[in-house]
């Protein structure tokens, strides 16, 4: 009996799930996503290490970077930018309020019930041209960065005030970039350098794969696919397309599409038969190809 007391004994006690639930710090979450800034105006306020850094991700995603810093002492690598035309603009002098509206000349009804099919091209220039997608605070002055929080909230501008994660509608975090491939680690503005050895933990897994080419050959066969299949955009064809193509992407591993070179390499103009590979997958809709690597290769690469 005191061997079944001792051993019961040990088995933790379990919580009221209400009680857990209270107990609990409260975590804090984002939604992760990839946000299209390519060909937007994008504000950077700032110019030194961390500014820096935040224009680099920027121009990788194909942002127009406009840079206003009022500091003589101008990172080099922001001028070597500057000079190799990567940046939009640089503005060397201090933050002016209506910096968050530099670009904008255009007047659209603001009743969204009234907008029309005319306005639609308006809108577009607006959100491509005048209004900045983002705005970026990189300054030690908190004071002067609060204001500008404050600022970009009553324009309805996405802002990232740097080491103020209460301050921030989004966070910029340890990134990835391998061509086509994108992965983000954030630990929501809590411990930036753990994100960067997250990062560099997951970049040398990474490194023996060809992921970049994996993702072109399972991409080319997606659109190819809309295009040839695709008889009437509704959801049953959809979601046929959708299942097919997911099933067909877990027939193998990802050394094993990475090693895959699905354009011909004779292919050259009038590359004519620059998908005859790709169809030959594509044929088998909506039956399946091969499972078996080595017999999907045979069939496909002829």
């Amino acid at each position: 009996m005191s061997h079944e007391i001792a051993r019961h004994s040990r088995i933790p006690q379990l919580r009221h799930p209400k009680e857990s639930q209270s107990q609990q710090i409260p975590q804090t979450r984002s939604l992760l996503l990839a946000w299209q800034v390519r060909n937007k105006h994008c504000l950077v306020i700032g110019a030194g290490d961390v500014a820096l850094s935040r224009i680099e991700h920027l121009i990788r995603a194909q942002a127009k970077v406009t840079v206003v810093t009022g500091d003589s002492k101008i990172h080099p690598e922001i001028t070597k930018l500057n000079h190799q035309g990567k940046l939009f603009s640089l503005i060397a002098r201090n933050y002016h309020s209506n910096d968050l509206t530099l670009y904008e000349n255009i007047s659209i009804s603001k009743d969204i019930d009234l907008i029309t099919k005319e306005d639609y091209e308006k809108i577009s220039h607006s959100v491509y041209n005048e209004t900045f997608a983002i705005v970026c605070c990189c300054i030690d002055d908190y004071e002067l960065s609060t204001k500008i929080y404050y600022q970009s909230k009553l324009l309805r501008l996405p802002v990232n005030i740097a080491d103020k994660p209460n301050l921030c509608d989004f966070y910029f975090g340890s990134m990835i970039n391998q061509d086509n491939l994108q992965i983000m680690i954030s630990t929501n503005g809590k411990s930036p350098r753990l994100s960067r050895l997250i990062k560099d933990n997951i970049a040398k897994e990474l490194q023996d794969v060809d992921f970049n080419q994996a993702i072109e050959n399972l991409g080319l066969i997606r659109s190819r696919l809309r295009e040839k299949v695709l008889e009437n955009d509704d959801l049953v064809s959809i979601d046929a397309r959708m299942t097919w193509i997911k099933t067909l992407t877990d027939f193998f591993s990802l050394k094993q599409w990475a090693e895959l070179k699905l354009i011909p390499e004779s292919s050259a103009p009038p590359y004519d038969n620059q998908f005859q590979y790709v169809d030959n997958i594509i044929a088998y809709f909506p039956s399946y190809p091969p499972e078996d690597y080595d017999e999907f290769v045979k069939a496909v690469i002829r």
